[in-house]
């Protein structure tokens, strides 16, 4: 008797857990024979839709069934390449975005041609399949690439996008040719842009220091070769030229008056780390070491002096770049040059003048990446 009852209550489990598992929605098919109210399950591997009312389940074909409502959304049965599907229409047009369920989601263009998308897996193949799908349509493509997530508004915007093309045959855009000419997959970027310095000044052993400010123009180019593989397009190596150019500061935090300007021209090379790669706004870290070459022009107690200094430079630094809509970049960059020593003695007729100054540096940058 107990054993009876252990399988009794094992079979209803069993039955209770699978008929969960089942994805039934509320809703109505509507066939030759009129509507039925019931809860449905669309199963698009086997073409066939089960509808379960009062405990019993019953089985169509596709075939047998014009239309279904699941919750408030009405699906027309619609053939594509000779399969069936029931969708609700989003964009209509020369292309057109169909929703199957919550997760899926039919493109296709008027020949009958079409895709398949699930939005819940994340798949690489997705621009090439709506660039071949959308092949008369060549701006689309540069599109299809930077597009990171294609979810129900991005399949909007790119159908959407479609309707709107001036429809040529296939022809490579400028950038393809290229990199078919060159067989070159490296991803290179030059930049020039424009920025402002904070020095921050002390002299020899003193703590004390005062802020000098500068304006700064620099230009270089970063690179991202194929063979960083996987991480291609997050690291980058970079190699950056600028000049920076300060006015004339009385300086208080010295015993002896003095007053100079200082113009710095500077030479990196280091690695930045870019996140979100795909994304339209584009975090960065990087590490840079280099040499700065310093050119102090002024005077001190009575004394003018014109020397060049310099040292080696160690610069952490963030930022951030935004993809614009010709999908180039504007980055913004906030770096930290280490403190430095320069030692700007300098002999007189009577004497040798002492001067040692101390230099800590933040700069912030503006740059435009073509």
């Amino acid at each position: 008797m107990k054993k009876n009852i252990l399988l009794f209550v094992f079979s209803l489990f069993l039955s209770i857990t699978t008929s969960i598992a089942q994805n039934y929605t509320t809703g109505t098919i509507t066939t030759e024979n009129g509507t039925i109210n019931g809860r449905v399950l669309i199963d698009y591997e086997s073409q066939t839709l089960s509808l379960k009312k009062d405990l019993k389940v019953t089985t169509y074909t596709f075939d047998q069934v014009n239309a279904i409502t699941l919750g408030n959304t009405s699906l027309t049965k619609k053939t594509f390449e000779g399969t069936l599907y029931f969708v609700s229409t989003i964009v209509s047009g020369k292309g057109n975005l169909y929703k199957i369920n919550n997760a899926q989601y039919l493109v296709a263009v008027e020949n009958g041609k079409h895709i398949v998308i699930n939005t819940a897996q994340k798949s690489n193949k997705i621009p090439g399949r709506l660039a071949v799908l959308f092949n008369d349509c060549n701006t689309l493509r540069a599109t299809l690439n930077n597009e990171d997530r294609f979810n129900e508004p991005a399949l909007r915007r790119i159908v959407n996008s479609y309707n709107a093309c001036e429809y040529s045959a296939y022809a490579p855009t400028e950038k393809e040719v290229k990199n078919a000419t060159t067989h070159n997959t490296d991803q290179a970027s030059f930049y020039a842009g424009i920025g402002t310095g904070l020095n921050t000044v002390s002299f020899f052993d003193n703590t004390s220091t005062e802020s000098l400010l500068s304006a700064q123009i620099q230009a270089g180019v970063i690179t991202s070769p194929s063979f960083f593989g996987s991480i291609q397009g997050n690291l980058f190596v970079s190699l950056e030229g600028s000049a920076n150019f300060s006015g004339d500061k009385d300086f208080g935090n010295i015993e002896s008056p003095t007053n100079f300007r200082i113009n710095s021209y500077r030479a990196l090379l280091g690695l930045e780390y870019l996140f979100n790669k795909t994304g339209k706004i584009k975090p960065f870290a990087g590490i840079s070491i280099g040499v700065t070459s310093d050119s102090f022009k002024g005077e001190i107690d009575g004394f003018s002096f014109d020397i060049t200094g310099g040292n080696t430079l160690f610069v952490p630094r963030i930022g951030a770049r935004f993809q614009l809509p010709n999908q180039k970049h504007i980055g913004v960059t906030f770096s930290y040059l280490s403190e430095y020593e320069n030692n700007l003695s300098f002999p007189t007729i009577d004497t040798v003048i002492p001067l040692i100054v101390n230099n800590e540096n933040f700069t912030l940058g503006l740059n435009y990446y073509f």
